[in-house]
């Protein structure tokens, strides 16, 4: 029996230009397409986010993904032993990673999925391996500028898969 409506079907991270990427997360009824800037390195995060929940080091993570202006948060909640709530929210502020803490006014739920843990980490693995395929690690660094691949934290990912 599958309880599990809105399976993660899909998921793209890719590097538009100097210091902007694209990422979308797919389900059969819905998409989400958001830009994301260098000023944050969500791909190390969410690696280590996705490695901490497998571990079952903890239920809740979030990763930011900045925009200018403004910030995409991923919020991954287990719900039982193998189940993920995923959760999108848009706000038009950087709450998570202002220097000065501000009062979100406007944030919202974008996009929500529920999957298992597993299928999750495997679709967001084959969307990176995606990106590995158009991007080199060099080319990576050099366009995402602050950040290089982290290829330490994918790695250890695809092992605890």
């Amino acid at each position: 029996m599958n309880n599990l409506p809105n399976i993660t079907r899909h998921f793209n991270y890719w590097l538009t230009g100097t210091g902007w990427a694209e990422v979308t997360f797919a389900n059969d009824k819905q998409t989400i397409t958001f830009e994301v800037s260098y000023l944050s390195d969500p791909l190390s995060d969410f690696f280590e986010a996705l490695q901490r929940l497998l571990q079952k080091e903890t239920t809740s993570e979030k990763v930011v993904f900045a925009d200018e202006p403004g910030e995409h948060s991923l919020v991954l909640t287990t719900v039982s032993d193998s189940h993920l709530k995923i959760e999108v929210y848009w706000s038009d502020e950087w709450e998570e990673i202002a220097i000065v803490p501000t009062i979100v006014t406007n944030k919202k739920l974008v996009y929500q999925d529920t999957d298992t843990l597993k299928n999750f980490t495997k679709t967001v693995l084959a969307g990176i391996e995606d990106l590995l395929g158009r991007t080199t690690m060099e080319e990576y660094k050099k366009q995402w500028r602050l950040f290089e691949f982290p290829k330490d934290s994918y790695n250890k990912l695809k092992h605890l898969i």
